[in-house]
């Protein structure tokens, strides 16, 4: 049996698996595969309130509506919190800052009070598809100081 892993999705990712689109805005359901995957192969996505009101925020704008091979969001979080071991809370407050968050560049920094500061503190795998946030994340040595993986929503799914 395979152990079960933690996953952090960046608001990017859901954006990407509700729209069934990538990040040059080219039809493909490789987002909307990885975030039912893990939920049908039971791992659990870790979400804290910070993150939370980002989804809802970024989901209900009419921009990043469900095309034909995207997957609403929304519920499928939603029935993920219906089974136990799934998710890791809605109602887990908000990730503290941590030390050195101050080195990651600052065309990064506004991923850090959500994403990256919830990874730090739980040792969950990011998944973003922000490559300049993967490159700051590695040269600013938090990646390495944290021990943090961060991955691309194909090597996320590589991972199941």
């Amino acid at each position: 049996m395979t152990p079960k892993k933690q996953f952090i999705l960046d608001e990017n990712v859901l954006i990407l698996a509700q729209t069934g689109t990538n990040d040059r805005g080219e039809p493909d359901a490789t987002c909307s595969n990885l975030v039912n995957s893990i939920i049908r192969i039971c791992h659990t996505i870790v979400i804290d309130v910070a993150l939370y009101g980002l989804y809802l925020h970024q989901l209900n704008q009419r921009r990043h509506q469900p095309s034909s091979i995207g997957t609403p969001m929304l519920p499928v979080l939603v029935s993920a919190t219906r089974v136990g071991g799934k998710y890791d809370g809605f109602a887990r407050p908000s990730a503290s800052p941590f030390e050195g968050e101050e080195t990651i560049p600052q065309g990064s920094q506004d991923d850090v009070p959500v994403s990256v500061r919830l990874a730090v503190e739980t040792g969950a795998t990011l998944i973003t598809t922000d490559r300049p946030l993967r490159e700051h994340l590695l040269s600013s040595d938090i990646q390495t100081r944290y021990n943090l993986d961060v991955v691309s929503p194909q090597e996320a799914l590589d991972l199941l």
